[in-house]
Parts: C-alpha cells; sequence; structure tokens
C-alpha cells in the first residue's frame, strides 16, 4: 500500500476546516498533517511536514495569493490547490502565476474534492469549471503574450495546448485528437518548454491570455 497523501489545511473558518477534516478522515490514502488559520501559519506548517498538497483559502488572513509563493518557496514539492467562495478572476491568475496548481470552488463536492486532492499529489490540475471560464473571457482580452514563443509550437502543439486550457486530461486530449495517450504527453513536455512554464495550469494561463481558440478537427 501507498503511503497516504500528506494534507495541509490552510481556512479561517474552524468549520470549513473541520468539515474537510471529517471527510477527509474516512479515507487511508488521505492524511491531514496539520490545520492554519492564516498564511503565515500554512507556510510554517508546509516547511515543517513538506506535505504532498496544500488546500489554501483564497481569502484569509495574509492572503492565499501570498500563501501560494510562500509554500511554493518554503516546500518546492508541495502542489496548492485554492479554495474559494468567489470568482476572483484577478486574484486566481495572481495565485497562479505564484505556483497554485488548482483552482476551485467552495460548492465543489466532498468526493471531487478528495479526487482532485488526489490528482494535486500526481501533479494533475483541476480548476472549475466556471472559473475556467470567467479566466478565458477575462484574459483573451489581455492582448497576445510571447508571440514567439507561440510561433514555435506545431500544429499539433497547439491544438495540445487549446485543449490542455479546456481543462482537459491527457487521455481526454488523446481522444479529441485521435491519437494515443504517450504522443500527448510528448506534445505537453514540449508545450510546457516552448513556453518556458512550470505546469499545465500555467500553460492554460498562456493560452488564455494569448486569446487561442480552439480549432475545429
Amino acid at each position: 500500500m501507498n503511503a497516504p497523501i500528506r494534507i495541509v489545511i490552510a481556512d479561517d473558518h474552524v468549520l470549513v476546516r473541520q468539515g474537510i477534516r471529517a471527510f477527509m478522515e474516512t479515507h487511508d490514502d488521505l492524511d491531514i498533517v496539520g490545520e492554519a488559520e492564516d498564511a503565515a501559519g500554512a507556510v510554517a506548517l508546509c516547511a515543517e511536514h513538506r506535505p504532498h498538497v496544500a488546500l489554501v483559502d483564497l481569502v484569509m488572513p495574509g492572503g492565499g495569493v501570498e500563501a501560494t509563493r510562500a509554500i511554493r518557496a518554503a516546500s518546492a514539492k508541495t502542489q496548492v490547490v485554492l479554495l474559494t467562495s468567489f470568482e476572483d478572476t484577478q486574484q486566481i491568475v495572481a495565485a497562479v502565476q505564484a505556483g497554485a496548481l488548482s483552482c476551485l470552488l467552495k460548492d465543489i463536492d466532498a468526493d471531487a474534492l478528495a479526487d482532485t486532492l488526489r490528482k494535486a499529489a500526481r501533479g494533475e490540475a483541476v480548476l472549475h469549471p466556471r472559473v475556467a471560464a470567467k479566466l478565458m473571457d477575462t484574459l483573451r482580452r489581455g492582448g497576445e503574450p510571447g508571440g514567439e514563443a507561440l510561433q514555435s509550437l506545431s500544429q499539433r502543439e497547439r491544438e495540445v495546448l487549446t485543449l490542455m486550457a479546456e481543462g482537459l486530461s491527457n487521455l481526454q486530449i488523446a481522444e479529441r485528437l485521435g491519437i494515443g495517450e504517450k504522443t500527448v504527453k510528448t506534445h505537453v513536455s514540449n508545450v510546457l518548454s516552448k513556453l518556458n512554464v512550470n505546469d499545465r495550469t500555467q500553460a492554460a494561463v498562456y493560452a488564455w491570455k494569448s486569446g487561442m481558440k480552439q480549432r475545429p478537427q
């Protein structure tokens, strides 16, 4: 049996933390190693425990964006999953740029949250559909960043990038494009390298900012 996924919860609402802990304790593969009520506490816990995942409230004392940046600096292998009641595009973009992997709204159901934490431990990003839609609508108005980098992508890599921006997994992209999943992984790796970004979420933000739209197949 694999070791449990170590998780730190950071939220200034005690009931939220207690509710998440109570549910996670029903799963043998999820282990809550600490709780914090503010950014400073979250960073200290991550530096101490080096958790696989930090579940961070975007709006809490000290700020979710600042917490994300400091957590990634203190424990580089800890993936940050944002949890928020608000669809604040500007803060979400800032948090992603600071190193957050995923962003969820607090209306997510418990099973989906658990699945997202497992994906985060594997480095797989998840964005709530409403968050993704708002980001695409807002960021595509901001002009095209790094035109030369985008031009360096092959046609297939651009197709893969637009599907990544929709939040599709490698398997879903493979099915959409009619290619193998291993081939998709290669394309994703090339896209990350050419755009000089660290993960799928940052690549998706790059695509949204560029105004790219999915091409018909």
